[in-house]
């Protein structure tokens, strides 16, 4: 299985990596998107399940090795380059 590439993911999907990336929890994102904390729990999941990875840090270290989010920038942004405007 390849990895994903960046323009195969929604915006949503990045802006969780992003999140994840900067230590965030569920409850955390699910007030900074408006959503609900079951909602967003349900997006990580299936980052989870979509990477074959088995926890958050996993997937973020994942998603950094396959270039998924932008390495040298800290704190990740949530809205990179290659990324469509909402």
């Amino acid at each position: 299985m390849s990895a994903p590439t960046l323009d195969q993911l929604s915006d949503r999907d990045r802006q969780l990596l992003a999140m994840l990336a900067r230590g965030h929890t569920t409850d955390r994102a699910a007030r900074q998107l408006q959503l609900s904390r079951h909602t967003v729990g349900e997006g990580i999941s299936a980052l989870l399940v979509r990477f074959g990875c088995r926890n958050r840090t996993e997937l973020v270290a994942y998603c950094y090795v396959h270039r998924l989010l932008p390495a040298g920038i800290w704190p990740p942004p949530y809205h990179y380059p290659g990324m469509a405007d909402e």
